[in-house]
């Protein structure tokens, strides 16, 4: 359930974020590293990441956390708001290759008024293998 759809009586213990899959390009890469002003070789530079030991260039951290970030907001859409997103980056991306970001909810609360969704996320590589837990606290309404 996405966007216009999702509300507060709709969502369940256990429901699944819609999916979302990327694939982090060269030129991608290069692009997030100008536009942060993150000048190290290793997120654009092939020759110099694999001479730092990497099997290639490296999908930054908070790429990854922006495509976490992404998910939610593509499947929250008008209906809430993400308060936080919390990730930790434990392995690699690799470049032109699947990015898959999912996520479940896991508690549904009422606070202060507040309508909140707490949720497990994550990043898998194209080898199925989680790099990237995190959580997420979503407002709803």
């Amino acid at each position: 359930m996405a966007g216009a759809t999702l509300t507060w009586d709709s969502i369940e213990i256990g429901d699944r974020i819609p999916s979302l899959v990327k694939r982090p390009t060269p030129m991608q890469l290069f692009m997030f590293s100008a536009s942060t002003w993150n000048r190290h070789l290793i997120h654009y530079n092939t020759e110099f990441a694999i001479s730092d030991g990497l099997k290639n260039v490296a999908v930054h951290r908070a790429l990854i956390g922006g495509f976490l970030a992404q998910m939610l907001s593509e499947w929250v859409g008008d209906a809430g708001t993400i308060v936080n997103v919390s990730w930790s980056v434990r392995g690699s991306a690799a470049i032109n290759r699947p990015l898959t970001l999912r996520g479940e909810v896991i508690e549904k609360r009422e606070e202060d008024g507040r309508r909140l969704l707490s949720c497990e996320i994550r990043a898998e590589n194209h080898e199925n293998e989680t790099i990237a837990p995190g959580t997420a606290l979503v407002r709803i309404g």
